[in-house]
């Protein structure tokens, strides 16, 4: 009969564990992506849902390389026994800032200390009222 193989899983960022058997030596050999996906879809309600509708948000990493193509042998990738397999969820975001403008304050100062912006607030006027914050008891 051979070895039984298993694989790791882990869930997210909270990472939640599932132990998957990929079935003895001969059975791992041939192992697929797709498989897999369809194990870890037994174990985890809603996984077959987001791959079946293609979601590309949800992927399968092992050590820094994505595991694709669902007739992709996991051999392929150099998955063996007790290999730990990340489950991860890309969400939209990031990007690139815009560049500050040219003219603007770069928040560095002149060789005094000062920005654009702190002479902006010094030349704001004070109220003629007195100062309603104090230090202290009262």
């Amino acid at each position: 009969m051979g070895k039984n193989y298993q694989v790791l899983v882990l869930l997210g960022f909270r990472g939640e564990k599932l132990l998957i058997d990929l079935g003895n030596t001969e059975e791992m050999k041939r192992f697929t992506v797709g498989q897999l996906k369809e194990k870890i879809a037994e174990k985890l309600p809603g996984a077959a849902e987001l791959w079946a509708a293609g979601d590309e948000r949800v992927r399968l990493l092992f050590m820094d390389k994505q595991l694709e193509g669902d007739t992709s042998l996991l051999s392929e990738y150099g998955i063996q026994h007790m290999s730990v397999i990340q489950m991860v969820i890309f969400l939209p975001g990031g990007g690139c800032l815009e560049p500050p403008h040219p003219h603007t304050d770069d928040g560095l100062g002149d060789k005094e200390g000062e920005t654009r912006r702190s002479k902006e607030c010094l030349s704001i006027p004070m109220s003629k009222t007195e100062n309603k914050f104090s230090v202290g008891p009262k």
